[in-house]
């Protein structure tokens, strides 16, 4: 039978077609192996329950708090002491005048205000725990003798955004009101701490909190490489517990930046080698480069704030890449940065 010209070039378009998906399911498939390979949680047996002490304190009556102290130290051990000393600052509640500065803190009017408001926005937490849950399975998962944090939720009135402390961690909900909040504005917040103050980063927070505290910065070699990969190891700790949470959310950077940073990977790396700043121990250069701000000064003022952490994560990736008999915990609790970057051979 003769195949005219137009049948013949659907058939040959059929054939095609049938190629390119054949090619794109071998890539997919190839894809899904190895470290992307999804990890079994369900005979993990944890359950994240959070304590609101800020609801527990605005739920005393202000005419009788010296009856109700002793019941909120009992549910709060030493968190409370945290709370008071360190987040709120108004002293121990076992000195006689702490009914009187609790009392004044619950009812200053934009203390008042500001509950209120985290009342409205945070009527309940249960999307909160479901997600740090999820993220400490994974955790538990890599680190099966470390212990999980009981959680608790306060208000500082704005002081604190987390705070980690030996089998606690404290979540500042007032730090996370979204980033239009007209609280935010009174205050006067520049736009980069804004676009990070919204409840879809308490969990990123948390995470990278912890990790701080239970992987902490050997501080011997405290050189700018040293900071960068460090910080770097706590973005690919947050990869590895929330795997399903975008980037953008991990880093703190926003998507713009993070087309930046993937645009000019090579160019920041070149800056840092040519002008020698990775063994600088210059507090203010490290400063520069380590803290936050609306943009990394050295780099462009088109960059993030911060790119050199994102940067750091660049380079722990390829250690991890290159390294694949290392396990999380091993690379958490290895401190050698310079054989980090050594053995990543990180060529952007």
């Amino acid at each position: 039978m003769n195949i005219l010209p137009c049948e013949l070039n659907k058939t040959l378009l059929k054939s095609t077609i049938i190629i390119i998906y054949i090619i794109l399911l071998a890539l997919l498939n190839a894809g899904c192996t190895g470290s992307e390979e999804r990890i079994d949680l369900s005979e993990i047996d944890l359950e994240i329950k959070i304590l609101r002490l800020d609801r527990d304190l605005f739920a005393i009556d202000i005419d009788s708090i010296p009856e109700h102290i002793p019941a909120i130290e009992k549910k709060y051990g030493e968190f409370f002491d945290i709370y008071n000393n360190l987040i709120i600052r108004i002293g121990s509640s076992q000195s006689p005048a702490y009914p009187e500065s609790l009392k004044s803190f619950l009812t200053d009017f934009d203390i008042y205000r500001l509950h209120n408001e985290v009342e409205r926005i945070f009527p309940d937490l249960h999307e909160i725990e479901a997600e740090l849950e999820t993220a400490f399975k994974y955790y538990r998962h890599y680190f099966p003798d470390y212990t999980v944090p009981q959680i608790y939720t306060y208000i500082s009135g704005f002081n604190q955004t987390v705070v980690a402390a030996e089998n606690h961690f404290g979540i500042g909900l007032d730090k996370y009101l979204g980033s239009g909040h007209k609280f935010y504005y009174e205050l006067q917040l520049p736009e980069y701490q804004r676009n990070k103050m919204h409840p879809d980063k308490i969990a990123s927070d948390c995470i990278i909190a912890w990790a701080m505290t239970e992987f902490e910065l050997d501080e011997k070699d405290g050189h700018l490489l040293s900071h960068i990969i460090h910080h770097g190891k706590l973005l690919y700790f947050a990869d590895a517990v929330l795997p399903e949470q975008h980037d953008s959310l991990k880093t703190g950077i926003s998507l713009a930046g993070m087309d930046w940073c993937n645009s000019n990977e090579r160019q920041m790396w070149t800056f840092l080698v040519e002008n020698k700043l990775l063994f600088s121990t210059d507090a203010r250069t490290i400063a520069r480069f380590i803290n936050d701000g609306p943009f990394t000064s050295e780099f462009s003022r088109d960059s993030p704030g911060r790119a050199a952490l994102w940067l750091g994560r660049q380079i722990v990736r390829s250690y991890m890449q290159r390294n694949n008999q290392v396990s999380l915990q091993e690379l958490m609790l290895d401190n050698d940065y310079q054989g980090i970057l050594n053995n990543a051979r990180y060529r952007p």
